[in-house]
């Protein structure tokens, strides 16, 4: 069994439908669901492929160590333009992990600041330079970055493999049913795809999980270590495909924790899993009224091995459920705007008519 590239051409059509659109292109998605693999491996080899000259694409990788220097703005904006060649011909810049730069006081003026946005705002202003960033999640949630870039940013939003996606990086002669239920158990981060038995498998999702998602989060918002964060996404991984809300949540905590946790707190850590890209909440929508409903809602995982890792992979056998959640992140894959939903009916039952509201799984737009 040989493990190939996986063609993510889903996005790289995205990034080339965007190219040279005066934006900055911002990649952001997950942790660990390959948003540097996608620029730095298959978008780099298709502008070479095109004829592009290596010199004119300039690429850095922030988290590495060795680039510590240019988190400062200023320093980064000089190795740019060291690196950047006028000769009329297009120049490529891909940046990855872009949160790493500091926001720093302007040296010329007392009282302003110097942010990433800063330079690469005066970058798009030029015809020969096109700009593609990466930024993961927890660091540049899509509001800071619309604000920030004033509306000049295009922002392409990377998921962790599809079915369609995990199948292609197998060896057509394995059997598709043992690797849906990998799947269904392990989800499609890459990283995790490519490893071969159940405890590689789970020991890699519990440290992304434990550092890239619950510690980042816990650092991101200063909570304190001993808080209910990981209990709260517990609660939301085993009511996967059931209508919850923060008071339900809370209820759950007294009886079953033994730990008081109000209702805003519960709402406010669902923000902030949802800000780090671990779930995705859907809104629920009345067909008769044409509105939205308020009370409960539905949470799916963006990962279904995130969403079995805070189970210890236990409550893996309601195939339902978590094919469910797989069906609403397929739906999101391909650009849909989802809601689950309900409708009201009359039933007449022994001369009684009934007033019944029946569920409806997704409303796709």
């Amino acid at each position: 069994e040989c493990f190939m590239i996986i063609e993510r051409n889903i996005y790289l059509n995205k990034l080339i439908a965007s190219m040279h659109n005066g934006l900055v292109k911002v990649i952001t998605g997950p942790r660990r669901s390959g948003k540097s693999f996608l620029l730095f491996e298959i978008f780099k080899n298709y502008l070479l492929n095109q004829g592009i000259n290596s010199n004119h694409i300039i690429e850095i990788k922030l988290d590495d160590i060795r680039n510590i220097k240019y988190r400062n703005p200023m320093f980064l904006s000089e190795y740019l333009d060291s690196k950047i060649i006028h000769d009329g011909n297009m120049n490529y810049l891909l940046i990855d992990e872009i949160q790493f730069v500091q926001i720093i006081e302007n040296p010329y003026l007392k009282g302003n600041y110097i942010s990433f946005y800063d330079i690469l705002n005066s970058y798009i202003s030029m015809n020969d330079i096109d700009v593609y960033v990466t930024g993961s999640n927890s660091h540049m949630l899509s509001t800071d970055i619309a604000t920030e870039f004033r509306g000049r940013d295009w922002q392409i939003r990377i998921h962790p493999l599809s079915f369609r996606e995990f199948l292609s990086s197998y060896e057509s002669n394995r059997n598709k049913y043992d690797l849906w239920n990998e799947y269904l158990i392990y989800g499609g981060l890459p990283g995790c795809a490519i490893l071969k038995d159940d405890i590689s498998k789970q020991n890699y999702l519990k440290s992304v999980y434990n550092t890239s998602y619950i510690k980042d989060v816990i650092d991101r918002y200063n909570l304190r270590a001993n808080t209910i964060i990981s209990d709260v996404t517990k609660v939301i991984a085993s009511t996967v495909g059931s209508l919850v809300n923060p008071d339900k949540i809370a209820k759950t905590f007294l009886s079953k924790e033994k730990q008081t946790a109000s209702a805003s707190t519960i709402k406010l850590y669902l923000s902030y899993l949802e800000n780090s890209f671990l779930i995705s909440e859907v809104k629920r929508y009345n067909l008769n009224g044409r509105s939205l409903i308020g009370g409960g809602k539905k949470y799916y995982f963006e990962d279904m091995g995130l969403r079995n890792t805070p189970l210890d992979f236990k409550m893996i056998n309601i195939e339902p459920h978590l094919m469910e959640n797989i069906v609403y992140n397929e739906l999101i894959i391909q650009d849909f705007n989802v809601f689950v939903g309900s409708i009201d009916c009359f039933e007449t039952n022994d001369g009684k008519r009934k007033h019944l509201i029946r569920e409806i799984d997704f409303i796709a737009e």
